[in-house]
């Protein structure tokens, strides 16, 4: 997997998280049901060694129903309160996600025609991702509250940009 590859690919969730049958790939690294799909070789580092593993996906998170689940988690956080480390995975997830797509809200914003309800639409979801994902630069280690406040905007954020499907996404 080349470099350009790895950062516009989804972010599979840390393996610790992971159930067992998610690790082994039987189930969906995503949603947890039956995994269907392989998506190759990941290696990562553990104890100073590298392991590789093989996650696997079920179709529909293949072709883009994860962001359902991550919106999903997104705006429920606040209700389940996650554990910290759910949260800041569930955090990185969604962040990866927005990044992922705002290029292409940013680039629809530029084709269209300045002063047009069509580009003031693509201003607002690239202007309130923009705020939504710096709103963390001044906070390392928020509470467990404001981390899951966070997660709940960036699913909003995300929902915004579901139209704007990066390359790979059916």
């Amino acid at each position: 997997m080349t470099l350009t590859d790895r950062l516009t690919a989804p972010l599979l969730p840390s393996m610790g998280l992971l159930s067992e049958g998610q690790v082994r790939g039987g189930v969906c690294v995503f949603c947890g049901s039956v995994a269907t799909v392989d998506l190759g070789r990941h290696d990562m580092k553990c104890l100073g060694a590298v392991i590789s593993w093989f996650p696997r996906a079920c179709r529909p998170c293949v072709d883009g129903g994860y962001v359902d689940h991550l919106i999903t988690a997104a705006t429920s956080a606040c209700q389940d309160l996650l554990l910290p480390e759910q949260l800041a995975d569930l955090y990185r997830r969604l962040q990866h996600e927005v990044r992922r797509r705002l290029p292409l809200a940013e680039r629809a914003a530029s084709v269209a025609v300045q002063g047009t309800m069509s580009y003031h639409a693509h201003q607002r979801v690239v202007d309130a991702a923009t705020d939504a994902l710096t709103d963390a630069a001044d906070d390392s280690e928020p509470s467990p509250l404001v981390l899951a406040m966070r997660c709940h905007e960036l699913g909003r954020r995300l929902h915004d940009l579901v139209p704007y499907r990066p390359c790979g996404d059916s």
